[in-house]
């Protein structure tokens, strides 16, 4: 029997984001990580929010922090695992 799990990975905009976060090496260290429990990667699909408050809420905060933090978009990684024994 197969199991499936899903991992929302979000990432750190404004000037933080842009300057200390590579989105390569988080996704490939939760990958990592997942992978030594005995998950396996079905899809990697972009988890970007399209709700209108969010996205409001998103551009407020970067100008109270003056560009320096905002939530940002990630990624939605699929999993599966087969336990048959």
């Amino acid at each position: 029997m197969k199991r499936n799990k899903i991992d929302e990975i979000t990432y750190v905009g404004g000037l933080i984001g842009w300057l200390l976060i590579n989105p390569r090496k988080t996704i490939d260290a939760r990958v990592s990580q997942a992978n030594e429990a005995g998950w396996t990667v079905v899809n990697i699909m972009p988890g970007s929010n399209q709700n209108a408050l969010f996205r409001l809420m998103r551009y407020v905060v970067l100008t109270l922090t003056l560009g320096i933090f905002t939530f940002g978009d990630g990624v939605i990684v699929i999993y599966e695992k087969d336990e048959t024994q």
